[in-house]
């Protein structure tokens, strides 16, 4: 129990961090187009993405410590949580595999329709960070994925360890 719990803590903390970023982002760009429906659906999603991590904090606490209490809908909230997270994972990896699927021409198309300057970037490069940035939104959707799975095994780890010491109608209200 202890890697696998000790790869929960980690993917959790890692998770935080990083979806902590991507929100800040998210509502930056918010404040500069406050009219884009799409950012502010990203920030709804990825503000799950952050709750399901904040609520896996409150199982490892709840786990390291038997005596600090989780509230009754506690176990139904991180599961809906949870799945609404790996959603989001799914979502990631579709990304991953459309950028894994378009051809090279077809990717500088699309730099060159968004590129500002003018300037076409030498085709190695733009290769180059897409490679980059694929195998990184592949590691974040395989963190966020095995986030979600563990918190269902350790969840039912608690719901058991919880109901061998307790009466489970009488749970503790926070």
């Amino acid at each position: 129990m202890a890697f696998s719990f000790g790869l929960f803590r980690f993917l959790t903390y890692g998770n935080l961090v990083v979806v902590g970023f991507f929100m800040l982002f998210v509502a930056m760009a918010m404040i500069v187009a406050p009219s884009m429906s799409s950012v502010l659906i990203s920030l709804l999603v990825l503000g799950a993405v952050l709750y399901h991590n904040i609520l896996c904090l409150r199982l490892q606490r709840s786990l390291i410590r038997p005596t600090i209490p989780l509230p009754r809908n506690f176990p139904t909230l991180l599961m809906v949580i949870s799945v609404l997270s790996f959603i989001y994972a799914m979502l990631v990896f579709r990304n991953v595999m459309f950028l894994m699927g378009i051809s090279d021409n077809e990717f500088m198309k699309m730099v060159n329709q968004n590129s500002l300057g003018g300037q076409q970037p030498p085709l190695e490069l733009v290769n180059a960070i897409r490679r980059f940035v694929t195998v990184l939104a592949f590691i974040h959707g395989l963190a966020i994925a095995a986030n979600c799975v563990l918190s269902s095994v350790f969840l039912n780890r608690w719901k058991k360890l919880y109901a061998d010491n307790t009466d489970i109608d009488s749970f503790p209200e926070e």
